[in-house]
Formats: structure tokens, sequence, C-alpha cells
């Protein structure tokens, strides 16, 4: 499934339908909670792997064009992974099982927006910092990969303070380690 494309086919539209903007919700502070599916691709090491997290952020808006927002996420479990070429720091080689899980990752974005009054389209562009264990029968390693971040989302009012949103993120992508995301979250604003 092309994430990428889904977004932008319920975006586009969105943002030139309704042209008016919408003042109350266009700037100020925001905070939230989401739910992402993450997913961990392009590595020669493992197979791909899926994942669930869960992150909170917060924001200020300027303007629509000029915001910042900061976030911070937690794995919400662990997912097992075949090994594709031999790891010797796990003792594993290729084709036995390896589990990873997410630790922790944090984020910072610049957040642009393009609002109406039924909704939302945005840009993030940032830095984000991952840390995410491997574990096989005997030993485990903790590691820690930090890059550019980008995401696209677009979000729909509620209510003149609440908004609910869904987005794609390319979190993260350094050296073999490609973490990409599917996220739905809520956010107030102020």
């Amino acid at each position: 499934m092309n994430y990428r494309n889904s977004i932008a086919a319920l975006a586009i539209p969105l943002t030139l339908l309704a042209p008016l903007s919408y003042a109350d919700n266009n700037r100020g502070f925001f905070a939230g909670a989401g739910v992402s599916a993450i997913n961990v691709d392009d590595s020669p090491s493992f197979a791909k792997a899926n994942m669930w997290g869960g992150e909170v952020f917060g924001g200020y808006k300027l303007n629509p064009w000029l915001g910042a927002e900061v976030r911070y996420g937690l794995g919400l479990g662990e997912e097992s992974t075949e090994v594709a070429q031999p790891l010797p720091e796990l003792n594993v080689v290729t084709g036995d099982s390896l589990t990873m899980e997410m630790d922790h990752y944090s984020a910072v974005y610049y957040r642009a927006e393009a609002v109406n009054q039924t909704g939302r389209f945005y840009a993030l562009l940032g830095y984000a910092d991952i840390e995410f264990t491997m574990k096989s029968d005997n030993h485990e390693i903790t590691l820690s990969e930090d890059d550019f971040s980008w995401g696209l989302g677009v979000g729909f009012i509620l209510d003149p303070h609440l908004n609910v949103n869904f987005e794609y993120r390319n979190l993260l992508d350094a050296n073999e380690y490609r973490f990409t995301t599917i996220t739905a979250s809520l956010d107030y604003r102020f």
C-alpha cells in the first residue's frame, strides 16, 4: 500500500474545497496524543518488522505557515522477525529468529499548515532520535539512531479546539534502518 498517495488523495481535495480560514483553530498552543503503526524496513540484516507505538506532542503555531512542535513516543510491544544476514553482535545467523522492540523516540519539527473551515493539510520537517532493542535467545543489543525526519498529514476540525489527524512520517532513514509511521491522533488547540 502506498501511504503517501493515500494521504495525498485525502488532503488535496480537502485543501481545494474550502478556501476560507478558520481563525480560532489557526494559531496558539496545542497538545495531543496518538497511536502509530511503525514499520522498520530497508535493512539487509533482518526482514521487515511492524510495531505499534504511542506518542504525545505539543507545540505552538504563530500563523499557518510558522509553527514548531516536539514529540515523544514509546513502543507498545515487540515484533519477531527473521535474520537475513548474520549478526555477530547478537550471535545469530541467517534464518534465526530475532525480536525487535521500539524503546522510545523523540522529535522536533517545523510545522506548516494550510487551514480552512473543514480541516488542515500540514507538513513536518525536523529531526528525530530513536532508541530500539534487538534480542536473540542469549543476547540483547540496544541501538540509537538520529537523522532528518519529515511527514505529511491531514487534520479534520471537530470543534473550534479539537482536531483529529492522520499522517505519514518518515521518522528516520539512517544507516540500514528506515522507520516509517502511520499515525492517528487527537489534538487540542488552546
